[in-house]
């Protein structure tokens, strides 16, 4: 999940720290078997260790100590009942527990290879093997089995725990309201029910049917841009929070101008908020987004009260209004946005009504251009030069009416709109298209470029700096293709992601590519090679790794990648176990952009048993453009002269390869 969120574990709540509650006498200790201790060892570790306890009155407990010289370190504390708690090493390592009656734990910790082991702590063990990822299950499926797993177990205390730590983030008070309800028994008795139900009283404030909180802040120019001039010009007008650093929420960007685009004309607009401490950078991301609407920032990121006010957890997030404030609907994805738009605004269907003087009779006929390269066929009776078409699209597309004369195809975008088609019969070239906001769009983008001194660059700029658009697929086809090169050809659409992948056009341009692709597979299998500097800024060619290792696995990854993080495991986990029975080696690429970040990352990961490399371009990286990256994680399994052997492998299938079995 790209998303990026406010919190850690536990900080969706403000706390109450209280001292450390006395403790039984030792005899009292004894007898009651109550108490706890904690004996840990951090390998090489120097400083302090805290350990923050969630009691089940809603407070907390607060103890700290510091360690030995061979970095030893104990507690020793009393509960009645279990609790979660949290050890914090010098304030940066968080390493979470459970506190149990009559239990002796013992901790081993290697802060820089991310070990944590942990004995005589059952309930630890039983809550890492519940959070952990399963596999390679991605960020959706891994808060769904979490989220299940809440729900079939209302009276365990993991399940408040759980929501409050990976779900309730992205729950509205209904959401979070309806999860609620279901626990009980000892599940409604301890810390994160307590504050969960804190929480559900301040978003009671801003659910539905409330009044949104008022906004005044400084837009693009300096000028204020009061939210309620806005809302009350419009019927729904859509409350987006988002920053420049936040890589889903400028993909969303494109897709919402997109939508703005259909409903603007019915009365739907948008006013973003930034979560940026830069002006620099805040307006810099506004120009390379196109964002023509609203848009203000106080500089104060988390800490901006507009943000308070709307108890903003993650970015991208938004809530819809109504001309009078209201709150509509919240955290709503770019196709609910549409769907619930279409509700609102009786904007159902799509009408497609046409005038075309000089044809008497005949039959019309009008194909949709869907997604994934289908086709819907509709046909009609022209009279006196009229026809009528009505139905529904899922999603924009392209719509083709064939008449009953030479040369009488009219293509244009359409999506529910009522559009109107006027012409005549032997001037086509002329014919009016009226109604569709994406054809005028598009019209509009054509047009442009037709007045620039370059036509072709300034359409190869647009799909260059729109990939996300679905004017780009078209563009391509219809005008860019026959001028690039297969290479050119190849980049420009496995850029394409988002709006434009669900474009008739993009699924024939990336059958094109698997051509190219098939054709240059049958020329060649070989890996090509990459020179990028590594941790200690010495160029490393592929080529110079390979002939140390009979299976070298490709691997791709970035420190800002939740999913490839985990993957990191893994990999290292099959390094440990086939490095010297297979002679296996890895040689991992980064996407990062920032050097810091990603040497942390690669030594938290214990990704410093083998080689890594980085241009340090992200998504502009050369291996990008050379492999063809769409996606990360991603891994590709060479042997010692080169070839490749597979792409994209899970750990199993790697397994298979390098032990002949």
């Amino acid at each position: 999940m790209k998303k990026v969120i406010l919190f850690s574990i536990l900080a969706i709540f403000t706390f109450n720290v209280i001292a450390q509650q006395s403790l039984p006498t030792a005899a009292q200790y004894v007898m009651t078997s109550k108490g706890y201790t904690i004996n840990g060892e951090i390998k090489e570790g120097v400083g302090y260790v805290t350990l923050r306890s969630f009691l089940n009155d809603g407070n907390e407990r607060l103890d700290s100590v510091w360690m030995d010289k061979k970095g030893r370190f104990s507690f020793r504390g009393y509960t009645e009942q279990p609790i979660p708690a949290l050890l914090n090493v010098n304030g940066k390592k968080f390493y979470r527990i459970y506190l149990e009656p009559a239990m002796e734990m013992k901790l081993k910790i290697n802060p820089k290879k991310g070990k944590f082991e942990v004995k005589n702590a059952p309930l630890t063990d039983k809550w890492y093997s519940l959070v952990n990822p399963d596999g390679i299950e991605d960020n959706g499926v891994y808060l769904a089995r979490l989220e299940n797993w809440s729900l079939n177990h209302p009276e365990d205390i993991f399940s408040p725990d759980i929501m409050s730590s990976y779900l309730a983030y992205r729950w509205d008070y209904d959401d979070l309201y309806r999860h609620l309800n279901i626990l009980k028994g000892q599940a409604t008795k301890c810390y994160f029910y307590f504050h969960l139900r804190k929480r559900e009283e301040q978003l009671s404030k801003i659910a539905n049917g409330k009044t949104a909180p008022a906004i005044t802040s400084k837009d693009y120019s300096g000028k204020n841009a009061d939210l309620t001039g806005i809302m009350r010009q419009n019927k729904y007008t859509l409350i987006d929070f988002w920053a420049s650093w936040c890589e889903e929420c400028r993909e969303n960007t494109q897709k919402l101008s997109l939508i703005r685009e259909i409903y603007k004309a019915k009365g739907f607009d948008i006013y973003t908020v930034s979560l940026d401490d830069n002006a620099t950078e805040w307006k810099k991301a506004i120009k390379e987004d196109n964002i023509t609407w609203s848009n203000v920032c106080d500089f104060k990121k988390w800490q901006s009260p507009i943000v308070k006010d709307y108890m903003i957890k993650a970015i991208p997030d938004n809530v819809l209004i109504d001309s009078k404030g209201t709150i509509t609907a919240r955290n709503l994805d770019p196709d609910e946005l549409r769907e619930k738009l279409a509700e609102l605004l009786d904007y159902e269907g799509y009408s497609v009504t046409g005038n075309i003087k000089g044809i008497n009779e005949g039959v019309v006929g009008l194909t949709l251009l869907l997604e994934n390269g289908k086709k819907q066929h509709h046909t009609t009776r022209i009279k006196n030069g009229q026809f009528h078409f009505e139905g529904t699209v899922a999603k924009t597309c392209m719509g083709m009416i064939d008449l009953p004369v030479k040369d009488g195809t009219i293509s244009f975008f359409m999506g529910n709109d009522n559009i109107t088609i006027k012409g005549e019969k032997n001037k086509l070239e002329t014919v009016r298209i009226e109604g569709s906001p994406s054809q005028d769009a598009f019209s509009s983008i054509a047009n442009n470029c037709n007045r620039q001194k370059n036509p072709m660059q300034c359409l190869s700029d647009y799909v260059r700096n729109n990939t996300n658009s679905i004017y780009a697929p078209v563009i391509i086809s219809n005008y860019l293709y026959p001028y690039m090169s297969d290479e050119d050809r190849t980049t420009a659409i496995n850029s394409l992601n988002g709006e434009a992948k669900t474009m008739y056009q993009y699924y024939l341009l990336k059958q094109d590519v698997q051509q190219i692709e098939d054709n240059r597979d049958m020329l060649t299998d070989k890996a090509k090679d990459f020179v990028l500097k590594n941790l200690q800024d010495e160029d490393v060619t592929l080529y110079s790794i390979l002939p140390n290792n009979d299976y070298t696995l490709i691997t791709f990854w970035a420190s800002w990648d939740n999913i490839s993080r985990n993957r990191n495991i893994e990999y290292v986990r099959l390094f440990n176990s086939h490095k010297k029975s297979s002679n296996f080696g890895i040689i991992s690429v980064s996407l990062d952009d920032n050097k810091t970040q990603w040497k942390n990352a690669a030594m938290a990961d214990g990704l410093d048993k083998w080689e890594n490399v980085s241009d340090l371009k992200r998504w502009s990286s050369s291996v990008v453009r050379l492999y063809g990256l769409n996606a990360i994680p991603s891994n590709m399994l060479l042997d010692k002269q080169g070839n490749i052997l597979g792409k994209d492998l899970s750990i199993n299938e790697i397994i298979r390869i390098i032990t002949n079995k």
